[in-house]
Order: structure tokens, then sequence, then C-alpha cells
């Protein structure tokens, strides 16, 4: 049984939603913290929140979340060393650190990594029981997220991948039929925008991980499929009105979308 196939099963009996980021992120926190037993970590909380922030819905954001999280724990640590070795504790002082951290997030785009940055800096400012003395501590501490962070990283990476490919087939598959349906009756416009909505968010997951797949895909082709869709819902609005020339030039282009749906999926189901 793989671990896909025992996910399905942990979902089918649980009242809550178990994915499989769910599960892995428990593969990653089990390893993180089986490390900090080897004495490789010298406080599990900061790589345990590395590891977490590190596990993201792509590789890619992975690795983006998980970098700006390790840069943001050095500048906070580098800004909390610099107040506390020169015992800068004043109340505007320790507005203005707060404040650096902050610009400096911003100018290096890491703006989701502030509050745990501002967390750091102000840890090591007012930790009065720095083990090994205020360098070995700040030095550790950023050394234990990044260590966190490569952890959630690998693990996110090689074990179980996003499939995002395969759930792109999946939805292709939903719209096929909720088109077909829709160019029957019409009445379930709303479910074909949700599905519209949907496959948008797994084709830029798809985007995102491209680098990391090993899949022989014509990305234009699926883009150019994509994008037909996305006009799928105007067409069908485009329908209702009483002209009967624009009417047969929709219903034309939402054929013309399904004929191109159909293709896609055939030549993706080939692939995966």
């Amino acid at each position: 049984m793989n671990i896909r196939t025992l996910i399905k099963k942990i979902r089918l009996h649980s009242p809550i939603s178990i994915g499989m980021r769910t599960f892995k992120t428990w593969i990653a926190a089990t390893l993180t913290a089986a490390v900090a037993l080897t004495n490789m970590i010298g406080n599990p909380f900061y790589a345990l929140m590395g590891t977490v922030f590190g596990m993201q819905s792509t590789v890619a954001h992975s690795f983006k979340m998980g970098k700006g999280r390790v840069v943001g724990t050095a500048i906070g640590a580098f800004i909390g060393f610099i107040f506390a070795y020169f015992e800068l504790s004043s109340p505007p002082v320790i507005g203005l650190a707060i404040v650096l951290v902050i610009i400096i997030c911003g100018l290096l785009h890491i703006q989701h990594s502030i509050f745990i940055t501002v967390t750091l800096c102000l840890l090591i400012m007012f930790n009065p029981n720095r083990e090994g003395g205020l360098l070995h501590y700040t030095f550790f501490r950023t050394l234990d997220t990044a260590l966190g962070v490569i952890i959630g990283f690998l693990v996110n990476r090689f074990i179980a991948p996003p499939n995002h490919l395969k759930a792109l087939v999946t939805e292709l598959e939903e719209l096929c039929i909720l088109t077909k349906r829709a160019l029957q009756d019409g009445s379930n416009l709303s479910e074909l925008e949700k599905g519209l909505s949907t496959l948008s968010l797994i084709h830029e997951n798809y985007q995102a991980d491209e680098k990391y797949d090993n899949y022989d895909v014509s990305n234009e082709s699926l883009r150019k499929t994509v994008a037909a869709c996305g006009d799928l819902a105007f067409h069908f609005k485009s329908c209702q009105v009483s002209e009967q020339l624009i009417k047969h030039y929709h219903t034309d282009k939402i054929n013309e979308t399904l004929s191109l749906l159909e293709q896609t999926i055939n030549v993706l189901k080939g692939v995966i």
C-alpha cells in the first residue's frame, strides 16, 4: 500500500480533512525532532517552526518560503545580536529594532517572514539565559531554523511530491462533464465557474513546480487549453441573449473549447 492510498483510506474514516500535505508535515516534523535528539539542533522549537513553514502546497513555494524564512531569521538574529551586544534596550530603541526588521524584510521581498523575524530579534535581545553566550546563541538559533526548513523542503520534494499534472487532468475531466451539462440545459453555470477557478489554481501550482517534474508535456499547448477554458463562463452567459447570430457564435466557441479539452485530456493521460 503506497502513501497516497493510505491517505485516501484515512480520509474515508476521518471527521476532518487530512491530506497528503498534512501527512508529509508529520513525517518532516518527526524527522526534525529525531535530528534534535542527536544534538545537531540546539533548540527543537525553532527547527520545527522552520519545518512547518517550509511545508507548502508546491515544491517551488516551499523553496521560496523556506529561503525567506532562513534569510529573515538571519536578519532578525543579526539585528537582535547588535542591539543586545551594545545593550540598547530603551523603549524608542526597541521600536527602532522592530522597524529595521520590517524595512529590511520589505526591501528583500520577504514580508511573509516579518513576524518570525521580529520574534527572533526580540528573543535574542531579551533572553537573559543565552546558553553559550550571545554569539553562540544567535548563531545556533539561525542554524536550527535553517535545518528545519531544509528538512521540510526535502520531504516535500522527494516524498510523494505534489502531482499537479494528475490533478490538472482530473479537473479538466470534471470541466468536460460540466461543460456538456451546461450545453444541454445551462443550469449548472455556478458549478462550472467554481470548476474554472479550481482549474486556474491547479494550473498555477503546476507552472510553479514545472521544473521539478519529469513529464514531457507541451506547456504552451496546456496554457492555451486553460486560457480557452477561462472564457467558457463568458461564452455561456453570452448564449443567453436572444440574437441568434451571437448565440450561434458563442455556442461554436464552447464546442471548440470542448473539443480542445478532450484532445488535451487524451494527450495528458498518455503522459501520466
